[in-house]
Parts: structure tokens; C-alpha cells; sequence
């Protein structure tokens, strides 16, 4: 059974994550995913770099379907985002990476982007499985270990990788899943967000649930805004 939680307790949890992990939320298309990425995208304070790696614009997508809501969305106007590929402005784009170079191209400016910010960092990714699509000539693994496990176990680095698992067979999962450090599988029914905890490095974790309330979400978000 999940165990219900606050908020507060949702945002918590999220800097309980270490630095150096890479964690995998996967999702399906039905999902309203654009209030689980709420949750890691306002979790940190300023000691903290958030950026957001937006594939194919898909942060365009999760902004929109937050302010059709009627949440204000302001605070993603100056949030640091690295885009792949997508031509919609959507955040402070630092880099625009196009995907049709070579992949050793790419991820090298990828990697200098990322440098330019000191400190601590939380790299949200967005839209990983459209770009496994596009780019078939690659092994996923190789695509995964570009977009979020370039930075596993560097101590100034936090990746929280959201996949639609719908779009994705189930060997190119298996290839992300054995990547983490931490696999969660995001559930909302009966009007509540839930979170079960497939991997983790922490065994006394794994199988653990924990749900919110997503009107309670929508209200801190609206919240948020006013302030």
C-alpha cells in the first residue's frame, strides 16, 4: 500500500537524492507528468543549479499543459535549459544542440554546457525516449550514457531522467534501468500521483511507495505563482 505524503514531504525527498545518482522516472503517456516534473524543478534552493535538458521541446509541453491548468509558469522563464534539437523557446536556453552532428559532437558541447555552471547542480531531462527514436543508428545505451549518465558519480551532480515507458520497448528499459542508480515508476490514480521505487542502491528502499495528492500539487503550484 503507498504511503500518502505531503508536498512538502514529495519535495524533501527529492533532496534526499545524492549527489553523483542518476534517477529514472518513467511514466506513461496518460500520466499528467507535467506535475511530477514540478516537484524536482522547485525542490532545490538557490545553492543549487537547476537546469532542464528539453528534448524536442518537451518542456514546451509540460509548461502548456501547466498553464492551460491556470498555473503560473513565470518561474521557468529564467530556469537554464539545454536544448536538443525542437525550436520553441521555452526558459533561458544557454545551448541549442543539434542531434543531426555527430554524437561525439554533441555530447562534448553538452559537457561544456554543463561546466559553465559551479556548484551544485540538478539536471531534469526531458523527452529522452523521442530522441532514442530519432537517433536509431546509436545503441540506447549510448544515447543514455550522453544525456544522463555522462555526470554519474560526479559529486556536483543530480540527474532525474523522466522516460515515456510507453514509447520505448521493453529491452531499450531494461538498457536505462540497469544505468540508474534509481528507477521509479509514476502512477496516478484515483486523483493521486504515486511513486513506487522499482531500484535503488539503498535495498531497504526498494518496493517502497508513496503517493500525493495531486490537487494538493495544483495548489502549491498555484500558490507558487502568487508569490
Amino acid at each position: 500500500m503507498a504511503v500518502t505524503k505531503t508536498v512538502e514531504d514529495a519535495i524533501a525527498s527529492v533532496k534526499k537524492i545524492m549527489p553523483g545518482e542518476v534517477v529514472v522516472v518513467e511514466y506513461t503517456s496518460l500520466a499528467p507528468v507535467h506535475l511530477a516534473v514540478s516537484v524536482p524543478l522547485l525542490s532545490l534552493g538557490r545553492d543549487v543549479h537547476v537546469i532542464v535538458n528539453d528534448i524536442f521541446d518537451q518542456l514546451h509541453v509540460v509548461r502548456s499543459h501547466l498553464s492551460i491548468m491556470g498555473i503560473d509558469t513565470e518561474w521557468m522563464d529564467e530556469m537554464p535549459v539545454v536544448k536538443f534539437g525542437g525550436v520553441l523557446q521555452t526558459g533561458k536556453v544557454i545551448k541549442r544542440i543539434s542531434v543531426l552532428k555527430a554524437a561525439s559532437v554533441w555530447h562534448e558541447e553538452y559537457k561544456e554546457a554543463l561546466r559553465e555552471f559551479r556548484g551544485q547542480k540538478l539536471v531534469v531531462t526531458l523527452g529522452l525516449e523521442k530522441l532514442i527514436n530519432i537517433k536509431k543508428e546509436l545503441p540506447a545505451s549510448s544515447v543514455c550514457r550522453m544525456c544522463i549518465a555522462s555526470a554519474m558519480g560526479e559529486e556536483d551532480t543530480i540527474t532525474i531522467a523522466f522516460v515515456n515507458r510507453d514509447m520505448l520497448p521493453e529491452s531499450v528499459l531494461e538498457d536505462i534501468r540497469e544505468l540508474a542508480s534509481r528507477v521509479l515508476e509514476l502512477e496516478f490514480e484515483k486523483g493521486k500521483l504515486s511513486l513506487r521505487v522499482v531500484k535503488s542502491l539503498d535495498l531497504r528502499n526498494t518496493g517502497a511507495e508513496f503517493s500525493v495528492d495531486a490537487s494538493e500539487l495544483v495548489r502549491h503550484l498555484n500558490n507558487m505563482g502568487k508569490g
